[in-house]
């Protein structure tokens, strides 16, 4: 610990010496420049703070020890964990790459798996429904809107959202794409099978599911934690970010594209498999530990291990994602 204080401490004396520089350089400046140089300044000096302040929780000092940099509010979004400084930076961490047997995997599998449940399960506002819904169309009379979050606990019954035209490569694609329905943030708990397709946006999708969810048409999501019992399909003109997880199987087919940063995880106990078909894309960390990763010759596994492990696989964090909110 000595050692890694020893090397952080010059750093952010340094910081704090060229931001004093800087602000005793531009008391000579004009008026007009010098406010516009101290808007920058400002910023410039909010964002080393941040990161001074990242830099040094990463290395272990606690919360409050330079009295000059900010607190670091942290969090688990999805396999991955965000750090926040005063609500303006966000910073994404990971788990630093390393070998793990089955057993930790499924352990990790389990606690992601858990998170996503109880984060839709005490979600505000969550509507308790049976049997089977669908829901066809934005602010339609069950609720679903471009403008709020929703959520819903379906008991006995799969759940189907047929949002809008879905012909992934039809000639006028980029009409369909211009016309794509927005939502803002979905999650739903089914007691059954899942079905989303249409050409629809989600910032942030949800998914945990008893059955199987399936995924096709023109549908993205920025950000998706998709949990299917018996397996998770992906498949069409879909663009995910995020991770899926089952305990059976898990397929991308059909030009899909999960994008950086993604991870699916297939753990099960015998003869699972995560396969990648037909020109489909993914980016991030694709395992089945206790089974089998397949792919054909057009499929595309773009590794980014190094900075992608979940949380719960106990190592060093890495942060691989940073921007101003």
């Amino acid at each position: 610990m000595r050692s890694k204080c020893g090397n952080v401490l010059p750093l952010v004396l340094g910081l704090l010496l060229v931001l004093s520089i800087l602000v005793t350089s531009m008391l000579r400046m004009p008026g007009t420049l010098r406010r516009n140089v101290s808007l920058v300044a400002k910023e410039t000096q909010e964002m080393y703070f941040a990161e001074s302040a990242v830099l040094a929780k990463l290395n272990g000092f606690p919360d409050g020890y330079f009295a000059e940099l900010p607190i670091v509010e942290s969090r688990i979004l999805g396999p991955w964990t965000e750090w926040r400084v005063r609500d303006k930076f966000q910073f994404m961490l990971g788990s630093e790459y390393g070998r793990f047997s089955t057993s930790e995997w499924a352990r990790c599998a389990i606690v992601l798996e858990q998170n996503l449940h109880e984060r839709i399960l005490h979600s505000v506002g969550l509507k308790n429904l049976s049997g089977n819904r669908r829901f066809f169309k934005l602010d339609s009379s069950d609720g679903l809107s471009a403008e709020r979050t929703m959520a819903i606990n379906v008991s006995a019954g799969d759940l189907t959202l047929d949002l809008g035209e879905s012909r992934a490569f039809d000639s006028a694609f980029e009409n369909l794409r211009s016309s794509r329905k927005s939502i803002r943030s979905f999650m739903a708990n089914v007691e059954g099978d899942v079905k989303i397709r249409g050409n629809v946006h989600f910032d942030t999708l949800r998914i945990y599911a008893t059955g199987s969810v399936s995924v096709q048409g023109n549908v993205a999501a920025d950000f998706a934690e998709i949990f299917g019992l018996a397996s998770v399909t992906v498949s069409g003109n879909v663009s995910l970010a995020g991770s899926l997880l089952s305990k059976q199987n898990i397929e991308i087919s059909d030009r899909a594209q999960m994008k950086f940063p993604s991870v699916a995880l297939a753990v099960g106990y015998r003869e699972n498999r995560l396969v990648l078909l037909e020109k489909s894309v993914f980016e991030g960390l694709a395992i089945a530990p206790s089974g089998t990763v397949e792919r054909d010759s057009s499929a595309k596994i773009l590794d980014s291990t190094q900075a992608l492990l979940p949380f719960c696989m106990d190592t060093r964090n890495v942060v691989f994602s940073r921007r101003r909110l």
